[in-house]
């Protein structure tokens, strides 16, 4: 598996008023994310949406499906909303 990973797919909300906007890593990436396992789970990853680019964690569900929360001042500066399609992609920092 390459380093850099590029995904399309739908922003969604965690339930509750404060719950994570996020977008889920295909499946198709979980078998090798798991073996590069770190600490409870999570990765280190600079991610990309648009022009903007940030530090954060990949994160994993309970159900054992990858996603990368997207943080307000991403969604603010590229203008998306909750049930947008978007092109996301990730470099692993390991």
């Amino acid at each position: 598996m390459k380093h850099d990973i590029a995904i399309k797919g739908i922003v969604q909300k965690f339930p509750g008023p404060s719950g994570w906007y996020y977008v889920t890593v295909p499946k198709k990436y979980t078998k090798e994310l798991k073996e590069r396992r770190r600490a409870w789970g999570m990765y280190p990853i600079t991610a990309h949406v648009g022009k903007t680019s940030w530090e954060t964690k990949l994160m994993t569900k309970k159900g054992g499906e990858f996603f990368v929360a997207l943080k307000s001042a991403v969604r603010d500066k590229e203008r998306i909303s909750i049930g947008d399609h978007i092109k996301l992609s990730f470099a692993l920092q390991i």
